[in-house]
């Protein structure tokens, strides 16, 4: 508050003196009636955006806990990360780069729920913009952000995304499981097969193997 004082008698003092040839100050005139309401609204604004700037410091900070913390502390600063993730989402300057970072830094941390609010963003502001890969990214959170259920918007997302990849294994991997529910056996072992080669790691292949056979054994009984 004495930041504040001192700021306003700054502010006064200079106005005052800027526009009036009258160095009288304690003569109470149009001039120091002006100066007055100019310095209330310069330090009412000033306040206002430090505010903001205080809230949005906190955010950041309540931000970086969050992703560090444990699952089960995470709601302490969830309340807080919701309301930055709005801001993000709703400022009209927003660029795709700067929410696919919080988009990929929430996914990474299981935050699917989170993480699909800010995919769901950059797919429907960028689509046409956007690679394969993002896509599939947008498709496998929204899968686990509904309970690793299928429906008709995820499977048309990986349609996109393998429109623009067909050999992102992500979503062949989703597509493939898709088809199973919808008791396509041979689809969902297409498109697995086409996945294998792209695998990064023996064991993801040796797991892969071990689904399609299963799926093959279940169809031939």
């Amino acid at each position: 508050m004495s930041f504040y004082l001192i700021t306003f008698v700054i502010v006064f003092t200079v106005v005052y003196f800027s526009i009036s040839k009258d160095y009288k100050i304690l003569k109470f005139n149009g001039h120091t009636l002006i100066t007055l309401l100019i310095s209330i609204l310069t330090i009412s604004f000033y306040i206002q955006l430090s505010d903001n700037s205080v809230d949005l410091v906190l955010q950041k900070k309540s931000y970086e806990k969050f992703l560090n913390a444990k699952i089960e502390d995470r709601d302490l600063y969830r309340e807080d990360v919701e309301n930055l993730l709005k801001d993000l989402l709703e400022k009209e300057n927003s660029e795709a780069g700067e929410i696919y970072i919080v988009a990929r830094q929430l996914k990474n941390s299981n935050e699917f729920m989170l993480a699909n609010m800010a995919y769901k963003a950059i797919y429907d502001r960028y689509k046409e913009d956007l690679d394969g890969n993002i896509i599939a990214e947008y498709a496998q959170t929204l899968f686990l952000s509904q309970g690793r259920k299928f429906n008709n918007d995820i499977d048309n997302i990986l349609d996109d995304a393998l429109k623009k990849n067909p050999l992102n294994p992500s979503a062949l991997t989703l597509k493939g499981l898709s088809e199973l529910e919808k008791n396509n056996p041979d689809l969902t072992i297409e498109y697995w097969n086409k996945t294998l080669p792209l695998l990064g790691s023996q064991k993801e292949k040796t797991e892969l193997i071990g689904l399609i056979e299963a799926v093959k054994k279940r169809k031939n009984q």
